[in-house]
């Protein structure tokens, strides 16, 4: 393995999309665990709505554990790895993380961070179907934050804020990605 492996967490509708295509954009392989999960959904053969991405993300875990949907990509993240660097989109547990840990050692972590009304706003414009309306936002809040999302985040090596212009996010994810060497 010549690469190196960048991990990105932060709640929904943070700026973590912005953050993938600046990686994309400097030649890092992007992979979504959030992809992963809508996979399933289709394999499954249910409409990608709120109520079934987070149905279907809670029993992938529960019938598969805690850390599939990271151990789903691990094939593709050793197989990236020999060229590029690699950030993982959208983790949300600690178990992934230690998961992944078990056959990459080196991994570092950015968080995303912005405050509820950003995120809403950006959620309710971004037209994916497991978006949803704000009580749909309200369950997805309690689900990922319960499943340890702040733990993650509290072991970022760096902290984007995101305050400001989509323009801004990605200067900022530009300059935060050079910063910690990618």
């Amino acid at each position: 393995m010549s690469g190196r492996v960048l991990v990105l967490c932060g709640p929904p509708g943070s700026g973590k999309g912005v953050v993938s295509r600046t990686a994309s954009d400097r030649g890092m392989t992007v992979l979504s665990l959030g992809n992963e999960v809508r996979a399933e959904v289709a394999a499954r053969g249910l409409d990608e709505s709120p109520e079934n991405v987070g149905k279907t993300a809670v029993s992938m875990r529960e019938e598969y554990g805690e850390d599939i949907v990271i151990v789903r990509l691990l094939a593709r993240i050793e197989e990236a790895l020999a060229d590029t660097d690699v950030l993982i989109d959208g983790m949300r547990q600690p178990e992934e993380m230690e998961s992944l840990k078990q056959h990459i050692p080196n991994v570092m972590v950015l968080a995303v961070s912005a405050s509820e009304t950003v995120r809403l706003d950006w959620l309710s414009s971004r037209g994916r179907g497991e978006d949803g309306s704000i009580d749909d936002f309200s369950e997805r809040e309690r689900r990922e934050w319960g499943w340890g999302l702040d733990v993650l985040m509290s072991q970022a090596d760096a902290i984007i804020i995101n305050d400001g212009s989509l323009n801004q996010l990605s200067n900022r994810s530009d300059e935060i990605l050079e910063s910690l060497g990618f």
